[in-house]
């Protein structure tokens, strides 16, 4: 299953029309600087799995969010769809504030703050007392600079030059087990956070762990650097991720997002 740009399939990605957020502050937000061209792919596959637990989102090319739901614990579609939506409706309405808006880290900070309360919250809801949790990646696109916020074991990556370096580290144990996840603690949770430049001819990668345990960072930068700059060939490259993942054994869910700057 794959994505390109700004399509839309069934309930795993979803567009959101910023029409429907008022403005507090119109005059700052016309100051942004314009964005420089990207494109977005993405692809998913279930693996083995009963149930798709992976959730991704992009808005507007300059908010991108992967979730993946904790195994072990019940509700795990809900809880990464949960965070996903949240993440980003919650990176709409603090992007206003000038305060957030000037440091990237406090409003990553902010916006994970708001996503795992909202997983706690969903808990105390009939029907979902069984507990759940999920790992959430997101990256914020500003003009020629990103800045991605992480918690769990999901990675990201960066592509420049036909080098590709790891940009997060997981948050487990000696034993692989989770220490962070968004929805299993009420307060406390801090997410890491990375950030650098992004300039025409970057890749940046976004994997759920069963993709990540498996990357072939090689192979990964020859894909993106023989590509062309189009949404179809990226599409081509995120689809080709995957079947290498899975020809390598994974039967978990598998997602990956690719960003290139143009």
């Amino acid at each position: 299953m794959s994505f390109i740009g700004q399509k839309l399939k069934g309930a795993i990605k979803k567009q959101y029309n910023p029409d429907t957020v008022a403005i507090s502050d119109s005059s700052f937000l016309h100051e942004r600087p314009p964005a420089a061209p990207i494109i977005f792919a993405a692809s998913q596959l279930q693996g083995g799995r009963e149930t798709q637990e992976d959730y991704f989102i992009n808005f507007n090319d300059e908010c991108f969010v992967v979730c993946d739901g904790v195994g072990g614990l019940p509700q795990g579609e809900v809880a990464s769809q949960l965070a996903g939506d949240t993440a980003v409706w919650a990176y709409r309405l603090v992007r206003q504030k000038h305060t957030y808006w000037k440091d990237r880290k406090l409003l990553l900070q902010r916006i994970f703050r708001t996503t795992n309360m909202s997983v706690w919250q969903k808990q105390r809801e009939e029907g979902f007392g069984g507990g759940m949790g999920t790992t959430m990646l997101v990256c914020i696109i500003i003009d020629r600079h990103f800045y991605i916020g992480s918690v769990g074991d999901s990675s990201a990556y960066l592509v420049r030059g036909g080098v590709m370096t790891k940009l997060t580290t997981e948050d487990v144990d000696a034993s692989g087990s989770l220490t962070k996840a968004i929805g299993t603690t009420r307060y406390g949770l801090i997410p890491s956070v990375v950030t650098g430049d992004f300039i025409a001819g970057d890749s940046l990668i976004m994997v759920t762990d069963g993709v990540g345990q498996v990357m072939n960072t090689i192979k990964c930068s020859e894909l993106l650097k023989q590509s062309e700059i189009s949404a179809t060939e990226l599409s081509n490259v995120a689809a080709t991720i995957l079947h290498c993942a899975q020809d390598s054994g994974v039967t978990d869910n598998m997602t990956v997002c690719l960003m290139k700057r143009i």
